[in-house]
This record gives structure tokens, C-alpha cells and sequence, in this order.
């Protein structure tokens, strides 16, 4: 899974020009419009963009709202892997094969910004979990005489934490991944 963030005229408006030692000359870069969108990338498929703000009112409004309230982010489920085989036999016997990975993705986020104590704190946590089914029938002119399935299973959280601390100039930035332990599943 990937993430892309596309912004633009954030430097403009966020960036202190006498901390940073910004000239008077401004490129034509700092009067862009004030924007930001987000697109997740998911086994090389694009999901469509969505805009996180648009102008510097959506922007203030996002980080007065930013008070640490869990939201769901992302949910997806996907069939992976699908099979499906009919064999006949010579003996007149028949062998079916059906086969089917399935990938759910269920990602919820936090975000808490902080202008009294000039700090930020973003929470991202991923649950995964992957299956996969699969049956062998036997079977005589439509009598099923056997058949026989397994299933496998694995689950998993991956956290990311993101905090800063914008009271000082350089910023305090600290970034933590990490993941739970995967449990697999086999019936």
C-alpha cells in the first residue's frame, strides 16, 4: 500500500520568512493556491484522489477540528486471487478445484493539533488480514462423493505515530512505525 500527498502554496503560508531566511524575491511558487489531496495506491491500483483541503479556509477549519477523534480513513476488500478448475477423469469421475485469496484493509486515524502548546500529534493504524479458501470435490455424474477444504488466515496491525513540536525553529519531529505481532490461522 502507498500513499501519495500532492500540496501546494503551503510554503507561502506556513513558513516564518525571517526563521528561514526567505528573501523579499518570492518565486512563482509561493502564490500558488493553497491545496492538498491524498491518493492510496493498493496493488498497483490508484484509488481515486481526495482532496484534504482546498483554499485557507478548509485548512483552518481542519486543524480547529484536528482534536484527536478517531476516523475511519480507509476500508477496502479485494479478491485477490480467484480459481476455478473442472477436470473429468477417464473413469468417469470428475475433480473440481475452487481457489480464492481475499486482502481486507481497514485503516483508522487520529490527528490533534495543538496551538496553545505549538504541537501535533498524528495516530495511523492499519488492520490487515488476508485469507484463503480453497475446495477439492470428487464427484459422478453430479453426486458430489467427496470433497475437502482448507483455509488459511493472517491478521496484523500496523501503527504509525507521528509527533511535532513547532515551539522552536528547527522543528521537533518524531516518527514511529511499528506492527503487531501477525497471527496466522490454518483450519
Amino acid at each position: 500500500m502507498q500513499i501519495f500527498v500532492r500540496t501546494s502554496g503551503l510554503k507561502s503560508h506556513s513558513l516564518d520568512s525571517d526563521d528561514y531566511n526567505i528573501s523579499n524575491d518570492h518565486d512563482d511558487t509561493d502564490n500558488e493556491d493553497l491545496f492538498a489531496s491524498a491518493q492510496i495506491s493498493f496493488l498497483k491500483n490508484n484509488l481515486v484522489p481526495v482532496t484534504i483541503f482546498d483554499g485557507y479556509n478548509d485548512l483552518i477549519s481542519i486543524v480547529w477540528n484536528a482534536d484527536g477523534q478517531l476516523l475511519p480513513l480507509f476500508d477496502i476488500n479485494l479478491i485477490s486471487r480467484q480459481y476455478y478448475g473442472y477436470v473429468p477423469l477417464i473413469s468417469g469421475l470428475s475433480i473440481t478445484i475452487d481457489i480464492m485469496g481475499t486482502i481486507s484493509v481497514a485503516t483508522m486515524g487520529s490527528a490533534k493539533v495543538s496551538f496553545w502548546n505549538k504541537d501535533a500529534k498524528l495516530e495511523v493504524d492499519t488492520n490487515l488480514s488476508t485469507k484463503l479458501e480453497g475446495s477439492i470435490s470428487l464427484s459422478s455424474d453430479n453426486n458430489l462423493l467427496r470433497k475437502a477444504t482448507a483455509t488459511h488466515s493472517a491478521t496484523g496491525t500496523v501503527s504509525v505515530r507521528f509527533d511535532t513540536d513547532f515551539l522552536t525553529v528547527p522543528h521537533i519531529f518524531c516518527y514511529i512505525l511499528s506492527q503487531s505481532s501477525f497471527f496466522t490461522r490454518y483450519l
